[in-house]
């Protein structure tokens, strides 16, 4: 999960193309596009909706909803 102020972000911990830690990974959270980039391969993935910015990987993460309730941080995968 990353934070860019108010807005949280939640995707998969592992990448599509051979399953590297994401939480390892180089994130940019500010600019037009915030992205993780997989520390193995160097894919990149758009945090908003986990789609493929820069190969290797082919394939999108997962992304969840994220909702602030009672204090705490909820999620629900994305349809």
């Amino acid at each position: 999960m990353y934070r860019a102020g108010e807005r949280y972000f939640a995707v998969g911990a592992r990448c599509t193309h051979q399953g590297a830690p994401l939480d390892a990974g180089l994130v940019r959270l500010s600019g037009s596009e915030a992205t993780v980039t997989c520390p193995a391969h160097g894919s990149v993935f758009r945090l908003e909706d986990g789609r493929v910015m820069r190969p290797p990987a082919m394939q999108p993460i997962p992304v969840f909803d994220v909702r602030v309730h009672e204090g705490g941080l909820e999620l629900r995968p994305r349809a």
